[in-house]
């Protein structure tokens, strides 16, 4: 059997068996093993990460931080390396620093290998956020987060000075053996590092009690494991000299890694921002289970095998297609159901932007890298225009969108300079699209006189990458646009806790219909005091079934904390009247709402209690009740209003269901 076949197998297996586990709530990490992975994050290495900051947010943070700063190296290199494909001899002026002339393939791999590492950061830091946000609003260890952070630099650092290094000690760092040796260990080396933060989003998620795992959460999971299982590959394959294994590697690596990682910050900030559920569930789950299944249209490289093998990789390939139309199609009907809101964000504009263009790259990496895998091979070039404009713009956007969307909750501050932030948008769009496109003609015709057989033909191409490459500066521009935003955010004085029961940012939220939640996890995902909440639930019954919905809002102008009476004891018999029952919250309210109306009065509520089997509370005074829970002051009760006072009665007094009660 094919070795690519038994490691896919291996790779797939693993990451169905983690999906199955976090799906049945078994991956509720708790008890002994919660303990052994907080002692990992946050005592080891022993001494090193106490020296990191461990407030909440800080994590994330670091990770942004370092992904804006390789996004501009990665746009100044791309730059460079546009221009060196215009004119070779434009680099010469470097050799005093060590340049030397090639074809350019060396400045192209820096390019990439920065870009790579620059989407990794900068989405696994919006991912983070977003981790933390569906637990308890911070991961489990924020300084370990950091430290791994800095630790990932310093391997690409060290990777980049060791042949310098040798170079100086006479060693030939060309030899294949040592060239091996310097891949192999910085691959391993990548894929240990990301072990204690697969270990951080673990522990985190744990903590989101009886909640759905997010989407953004279960892609940044995927990605991880994929990451560390890549990385292993990677180092072995080297290692045994297995070019089959290698090939998986680098497919999972640079093809499911990226995509995983830009569908968690797109599940994230769109919907957030429109304020609206993710439109489809089911192309939801198409894309994260398509995704890990076949293969992405990029950064195509042939392989060896047999007939079987190369036919099977094509018809997946093809197939890789579907999880990248389902995701961006989703995104897109998500953003359409709150567009207004959508565009007054630069964060979440960005983040819409990078779905439209997905699709069509996708289709141009599709016909490059199957042209690659089992054609000619004649469009390389073309394939590679294709994959870093992909990487550039698309990824280049969703970075954007973390450090706009995402990174300002990291840190509890307004992002500043919004208009400043939708110029770097623009800027990297019109840039990555238009460079791109250009850098595709010239590709094209280079390749149209190549192929013609005449000879001494010389392909007009010049000043296609020329135009490319003043075109490719816009982009450039751009990201150091978005790091001065970043910069200021950081620094500015004025700041909010995004973590705050009485400010936020989002109107709106729709429960989706049958779902569950908490005041504390609506708290963590951005709901305050004056949100709008939108409750659905279907009732069945004998003639069919029934749609309740309940459209509820707390209005609190003046951004004042929640009313701090002191429940009576009515109320507290009633709150343990309902975990000795087993009533959910939901359940209650439904009871009282007697004309579904999603507002009860007084006279439901005396009904209701009436009700009930304890004498207390059938004889008490319903409006004084009512004048406790009632936070807007209408007269009314809603469902928020309930919950929250039964939540923070069940809390102050530690309310549990009694011996032998039906909950039992």
């Amino acid at each position: 059997m094919e070795t690519v076949f038994i490691t896919g197998t291996l790779l797939i297996a693993t990451l169905f068996f983690l999906s199955q586990t976090l799906a049945r709530g078994a991956g509720n990490v708790g008890g002994a093993l919660q303990q052994i992975g907080l002692f990992i994050l946050r005592k080891n290495p022993p001494g090193l990460v106490d020296i990191f900051d461990d407030k909440d947010g800080s994590g994330s943070r670091t990770w942004m931080n370092f992904g804006m700063l390789w996004f501009v190296f990665a746009g100044i290199l791309g730059f460079l390396a546009a221009w060196h494909n215009y004119d070779p001899r434009s680099l010469d002026s470097l050799a005093s620093i060590g340049w030397s002339y090639d074809d350019g393939s060396s400045l192209r791999d820096a390019t990439q290998r920065l870009l790579g590492l620059a989407l990794l950061y900068g989405l696994v830091g919006g991912g983070l956020v977003a981790v933390s946000r569906n637990g308890n609003g911070r991961l489990a260890s924020e300084a370990n987060a950091s430290m791994v952070a800095l630790l990932l630099t310093v391997v690409l650092i060290v990777s980049v000075l060791l042949p310098f290094i040798f170079g100086f000690l006479d060693v030939d760092t060309e030899s294949t053996a040592i060239s091996t040796l310097l891949l192999s260990l910085e691959s391993l080396a990548i894929g240990l590092l990301l072990i204690p933060v697969l270990i951080n989003v673990l522990i985190t998620t744990s903590t989101r009690g009886e909640q759905d795992l997010s989407t953004s959460s279960w892609f940044l999971i995927m990605a991880l494991v994929s990451k560390i299982f890549a990385m292993i590959y990677i180092f072995i394959g080297e290692v045994a000299d297995s070019t089959q294994t290698v090939w998986l590697g680098e497919r999972v690596s640079n093809g499911w890694v990226p995509l995983a990682l830009m569908f968690s910050v797109g599940y994230y900030t769109v919907p957030m921002a429109a304020k609206q559920p993710i439109w489809s569930g089911s192309m939801r789950s198409a894309s994260m289970l398509l995704l890990f299944v076949t293969i992405p249209p990029f950064f195509m490289t042939s392989a060896v095998g047999g007939n079987v093998l190369v036919n099977f990789g094509a018809i997946l390939l093809t197939l890789g297609l579907l999880p990248i139309f389902a995701a961006s199609v989703n995104i897109i009907m998500t953003a359409n159901s709150g567009m207004d809101s959508v565009v007054k964000n630069p964060g979440s504009m960005a983040g819409l932007l990078a779905f439209v263009l997905l699709p069509f790259f996708a289709i141009g990496g599709y016909f490059t890298a199957m042209d690659i895998f089992v054609g000619t091979g004649e469009l390389g070039a073309m394939a590679h225009s294709v994959d870093m404009g992909m990487m550039f713009t698309v990824g280049g956007l969703l970075i954007l969108s973390s450090v706009f969307n995402s990174y300002p909750m990291a840190i509890g501050k307004p992002l500043a300079t919004p208009s400043s932030a939708n110029l770097a948008v623009w800027m990297v769009l019109v840039g990555g699209v238009s460079s791109t496109v250009t850098f595709l003609v010239g590709d094209f015709t280079t390749n149209a006189i190549a192929t013609s057989g005449i000879e001494d033909a010389v392909a007009p191409s010049g000043g296609f990458f020329l135009t490319g490459a003043a075109m490719f500066y816009l982009l450039g521009i751009g990201t150091i646009l978005a790091t001065l935003v970043t910069i200021r955010t950081g620094i500015s004085a004025t700041g909010r806790s995004v973590s705050s029961e009485t400010v936020s940012d989002v109107n709106t939220y729709t429960l989706v219909a049958g779902s569950s939640t908490t005041i504390r996890t609506l708290i963590g995902r951005g709901v305050g005091v004056d949100t709008e909440l939108v409750v659905s639930q279907t009732e069945d019954t004998e003639g069919g079934s029934t749609i309740i919905a309940v459209d509820s809002s707390l209005h609190n102008d003046e951004i004042t904390e929640f009313p701090s009476k002191a429940p009576t004891e009515a109320m507290i018999q009633l709150v343990q009247y309902l975990a000795d029952s087993g009533q959910s919250v939901f359940d209650l309210f439904r009871s009282m709402d007697l004309d579904a109306s999603g507002k009860v009065d007084e006279k439901e509520f005396l009904t209701a209690l009436q009700a009930t089997e304890i004498d207390a509370l059938s004889s008490v005074d319903s409006g004084e009740l009512m004048e406790i829970m009632d936070l807007d002051g209408d007269g009314e009760l809603n469902l928020p209003e309930l919950d929250i006072a039964i939540a923070q009665i069940k809390r102050d007094y530690d309310i549990t269901p009694s011996a032998g009660s039906e909950e039992e």
